[in-house]
């Protein structure tokens, strides 16, 4: 018989730092952009991310999410095994008011309760959590041990990082226990190991630091430590981690005292119904994997499991059903079809020329290293019905690549009939899964080296594409690239719009009509206050939508506009002009402006010219008004005709 599991603290020594609770848990609270989605869409989007990232080979990851409503004899079994009476005083020992703390009380409460509500995640067909405990680049270490530690493998997501901060989060135990059947390892046995997220806090006249672990007692310099520990499946059991009818290796957490840390629509057992629950497990993980379900790499399932029966009550699965099949259908189309005009239409367009830099670091792994390249991005979209009009992601743009997962739903452009649609843009290795083009055979690029590129521009939290990210601006020699990765939202907007989903007429007027889809501005508006203040003198710079026009010969647009000088007084009046690129997020890339011509006396204008990027304009206190017209031209590889921009001052 082995010797029982038990927690282990670690006493604090010397100056050793302390924490009040989980920096990455805080983190999530911070009102990120992953805060628009309820935080049990971001654990299956971990999970599953992680699970398609460990997939052993070719084959499909099988990820289970199995609600267990523990009572009586099972219940008191499931302690036992868990060591809760070597926990608990710990526990209790945390004071103050901080959410860690909170969230601790509530999770004593609810090991209290006559039902312990846990949720079991498990999956097969991955590598398991392979390493020792003290291999650094070990998939053990990183996911039960580290933090903010994600690894450097290539073409996986970041695998163990941030984001595994959200399990621990649905617990009110700030508890997750780990099991593994290990690949290559499999006659083993089950690897079995704890960690509780428990504030640092002090327990009869002792000082521990933050954090404590499950396994077997060892020793480490001296200092008393868990060391994960391989058990038979039978001697899991009670633990709830024996992985019973799951084939080949993988990993089971558990998420003791499970919670939805958002939400206030809870039972009696302080959570939703289960049957519920398990709906909006799948359903997640329909929304942001249809590609890898749709590829082959993954199925989900969710379960609910009751106390004495051996079966589960519940079952339900994760389909690419008729709410993301239009995703899959624009993912699926061929480009050069004719416009998709009709609910049902599918459409589809390469889009060429996008950069990839060059990518300067790691120095020491030469193999990825690469010169400056051009990539293709698949942009495809489907009409939906006015029946569909209910989708959850309707009018949107679904960002994959070759992970599998959407990484983000891009609000689109509305239609000026009403209509909606679902588009799907793909870069990188994702580009294996859709029909082939001519145009993807000639990109520069290698598939691989793009899905890296798009890979190190994802934050911690894997939902966008940001040139700010450090990964990529320490890897790559991304200047000059930047801009058009972080407008790369906006160009696709007025792609799907105005390529794919208009019917192929003569292009609008090549002056107001087409410029209203491009330019963002407006005259400026003085307030009641300023005219209070007794306006004092400024300089407004107002173009004149009529007077201007797109110019194909010169490629860019001609702008005519006047400035005008308000207030009184005899100070110089100021103002810039500049244009960027529309950006969902930070300043689009500049555009450059030249050829200007100012219509009328310029004896009272000074003008700077120095930075085509911008012109600064100063009048002195005779200036009226003053017309001119420049020309205005994107930064190398942006169609003027689509990409959006705004006036700047």
């Amino acid at each position: 018989m082995p010797a029982p599991f038990k927690w282990v603290s670690t006493p604090a020594l010397g100056q050793g730092r302390a924490s009040g609770g989980s920096t990455a848990a805080e983190l999530f609270e911070t009102g990120s952009t992953q805060r628009r989605r309820p935080l049990l869409e971001t654990l299956v989007r971990e999970i599953c991310q992680n699970s398609c990232d460990q997939r052993t080979g070719s084959q499909k990851a099988s990820v289970y999410f199995d609600l267990l409503l523990l009572k009586g004899e099972e219940r008191e079994a499931f302690l036992r095994a868990a060591n809760w009476d070597g926990l608990s005083p710990h526990m209790e020992a945390v004071s103050g008011l901080s959410g860690a703390a909170l969230t601790l009380r509530a999770g004593v409460q609810a090991m209290a309760a006559d039902t312990l509500v846990c949720l079991r995640i498990s999956d097969s067909g991955t590598e398991g959590l392979s390493g020792d405990d003290w291999d650094e680049a070990g998939n053990f270490r990183r996911l039960c041990i580290q933090n903010f530690s994600t690894g450097n493998d290539t073409g996986r997501g970041g695998s163990f990082g941030l984001g595994k901060a959200v399990s621990w989060m649905h617990s009110r135990l700030l508890t997750v226990l780990f099991s593994s059947r290990v690949h290559g390892r499999e006659q083993e046995g089950l690897r079995v190991f704890g960690r509780s997220e428990i504030p640092a806090h002090e327990l009869d006249g002792a000082s521990f630091l933050d954090g404590a672990y499950l396994g077997s007692p060892g020793l480490r310099d001296g200092i008393d430590v868990a060391l994960s520990d391989w058990r038979s499946e039978e001697a899991c059991i009670d633990l709830k981690l024996d992985r019973a009818g799951l084939s080949g290796s993988g990993t089971t957490l558990l998420i003791p005292a499970f919670h939805e840390p958002d939400r206030e629509d809870t039972g009696e057992l302080g959570i939703r119904d289960p049957e519920e629950l398990c709906a909006d497990l799948t359903d997640a993980a329909a929304k942001w994997f249809w590609p890898a379900i749709s590829w082959g790499r993954l199925e989900v399932q969710a379960r609910v499991f009751r106390s004495g029966e051996t079966h589960p009550s519940h079952v339900c699965r994760a389909e690419v059903n008729g709410v993301w099949a239009p995703f899959l259908a624009a993912s699926r189309t061929e480009p050069g079809t004719v416009a998709a005009l009709e609910p049902g239409d599918s459409a589809a367009l390469d889009l060429t020329g996008f950069p990839l830099p060059r990518r300067i670091h790691p120095e020491d792994r030469p193999d990825l290293l690469h010169k400056p390249a051009e990539t293709t991005i698949r942009l495809g979209v489907t009409r939906v019905s006015p029946t569909e009009g209910c989708l959850p992601c309707r009018s949107t743009i679904a960002l994959i690549r070759g992970a599998g997962m959407v990484v983000d739903y891009v609000d689109g452009n509305r239609l000026n009939d009403g209509g909606a649609y679902c588009a799907a843009a793909l870069v990188g290795n994702a580009i294996q899964h859709i029909p082939a083009s001519a145009a993807m055979d000639a990109q520069s690029a290698v598939p691989a080296d793009v899905e890296e590129y798009f890979r190190a521009a994802e934050p911690v939290t894997h939902d966008d594409w940001l040139p700010t990210t450090r990964r990529l601006r320490e890897s790559y020699d991304w200047r000059g690239s930047a801009g058009r990765l972080r407008g790369l939202r906006s160009e696709l907007r007025q792609l799907v719009i105005q390529k794919l989903l208009i019917a192929d007429e003569p292009s609008p007027d090549e002056g107001p009509e087409l410029l209203a889809r491009m330019l963002n501005l407006g005259r400026a508006v003085s307030s009641p206050s300023e005219q209070k203040r007794g306006e004092r003198p400024r300089l407004e710079i107002v173009l004149d939508r009529d007077g201007c026009c797109f110019d194909p010969s010169r490629e860019g647009w001609s702008l005519q506009g006047e400035l005008i000088r308000h207030g009184k007084g005899e100070a110089s009046a100021t103002a810039g002009l500049s244009f960027s690129s529309l950006a969902d997020s930070g300043k689009g890339e500049a555009w450059r402006i030249s050829d200007l011509e100012l219509m009328g006396s310029v004896s009272e204008v000074s003008l700077d010219d120095s930075d085509a990027r911008r012109f600064v304009f100063s009048v002195s206190s005779g200036f009226g008004t003053l017309p001119f017209r420049c020309l205005v031209r994107p930064p190398a590889g942006v169609d003027p005709t689509l990409a959006g921009f705004r006036q700047g001052g």
